[in-house]
């Protein structure tokens, strides 16, 4: 009897549909943190295999696996037969209504409504009556023709009626589907994943991280390293950084070294300007597996990060997670008064392409230590929060708000 009435007592387990594009790589340790919960249970449905196996990346101009995939550590599906297809708006999966109805979710999580695949779970939820949960980075800081911002006002403010809840990613985020007509309360941050485990142990390590970085860089203690990440394509603007190293060399005393880490078309470019560089240096490190860059986040100063067309930063959440100051465009939506960059306690903005006011936001911290220290606790205190709702906490809280568990 004793057992019996502990079982009535035992609180809902939800299943959650989880349905994606494919195996992305700061997404699957997430679903390895989900897979570990009690309060609920997930299954991933992927409509192809592109990222288990390496593939031609057209930005990165070279072949890409991504090393840190562990499907097996969560329960899963690839539809299309395993095939590896191209991400595209047309990607879709006719045998996803069958795999749902045969797991029977308490919730499907669509991740957009960019894919046919994506709309197609959507669907199949409304159909059947399933709550519907939605994620997406998407902000509106991006400049965009008004014909298109009109028709999409229109779509999206009835697309969105027919959602439950919001898992938001940050305050450009939560703006984002304010403007689209969707409630606060509707709302639960989860905040930007990034592979946790890999960056904890990697913390642990910091010392020896940064001391074996710069040591193989020929980096001196007295100089202040900088470090950008990302594809090297023009909208990321790696060339206003370097341009403002060269701006600093008149402005102050200081000594910078920028690396820079990624690979692209416009390395030529970026190579040639560096070469009017008298005094600060720049070190092109190339492309570098995710796995392998938590020891130059170690090695890292200040992160900058100058692109016009930037929804929520992966690099610049896995860099506050390593404690580093964060400079960013505008145009990054990735800052905001509870985001990864707090403007005035762990960062800063500044108006895109305005070489001018990131060399002098640069100049700024890189001649003040005691800032900079306080910027790298609050970056830690803020990244901690952050990864411990963007792996589980922050879906729980979600499934309690809608009284399924």
């Amino acid at each position: 009897m004793f057992v019996i009435q502990n079982a009535l007592f035992m609180p809902n387990k939800a299943s959650v549909a989880i349905v994606i594009s494919h195996p992305i790589q700061h997404f699957c340790p997430q679903y390895s943190s989900y897979a570990k919960y009690q309060s609920f249970s997930i299954k991933v449905f992927f409509a192809s295999t592109l990222g288990l196996i390496a593939f031609e990346d057209k930005d990165f101009k070279q072949k890409i696996r991504w090393g840190n995939i562990q499907v097996e550590e969560f329960d899963h599906v690839f539809l299309n037969g395993r095939a590896s297809l191209p991400i595209s708006p047309k990607l879709d999966a006719p045998s996803l209504e069958e795999e749902l109805t045969n797991y029977d979710p308490d919730v499907v999580l669509v991740s957009g409504y960019f894919q046919k695949f994506q709309r197609r779970a959507y669907n199949w939820a409304k159909k059947n009556k399933k709550l519907i949960f939605y994620i997406s980075d998407a902000e509106r800081i991006q400049k965009r023709p008004f014909w298109k911002e009109a028709l999409k006002f229109i779509f999206l403010r009835n697309y969105f009626k027919s959602i439950n809840r919001f898992l938001t990613v940050g305050n450009s985020n939560e703006h984002y589907y304010q403007f689209y007509g969707v409630h606060i309360e509707k709302m639960t941050r989860v905040g930007f994943s990034i592979d946790v485990a890999l960056y904890k142990n990697a913390f642990e390590e910091y010392k020896h991280h940064r001391i074996s970085v710069r040591n193989k860089l020929g980096i001196e203690k007295n100089i202040i390293v900088l470090s950008v990440v990302g594809k090297l394509i023009k909208h990321k603007r790696q060339l206003d950084l370097i341009k403002s190293l060269i701006l600093l060399e008149q402005l102050t005393a200081q000594e910078f070294h920028l690396l820079v880490i990624g690979s692209g078309e416009q390395k030529n470019v970026l190579e040639a300007c560096a070469l009017k560089l008298c005094k600060n240096k720049v070190h092109f490190i190339g492309f570098v597996a995710p796995e392998q860059l938590p020891p130059f986040y170690a090695a890292t100063d200040i992160y900058i990060h100058p692109s016009e067309v930037e929804p929520h930063s992966l690099a610049i959440s896995e860099a506050i997670f390593m404690g580093c100051p964060v400079i960013t465009s505008n145009r990054c939506g990735s800052y905001g008064p509870t985001d990864d960059v707090q403007i005035g306690r762990n960062g800063y903005i500044y108006p895109v392409s305005d070489i001018n006011a990131l060399a002098l936001k640069i100049k700024h911290l890189g001649e003040r230590r005691d800032l900079r220290n306080q910027f790298c606790e609050n970056s830690r205190k803020f990244a901690i929060t952050s990864q411990a709702s963007a792996h589980g906490l922050g879906l729980e809280m979600a499934l309690l708000a809608e009284g399924l568990i």
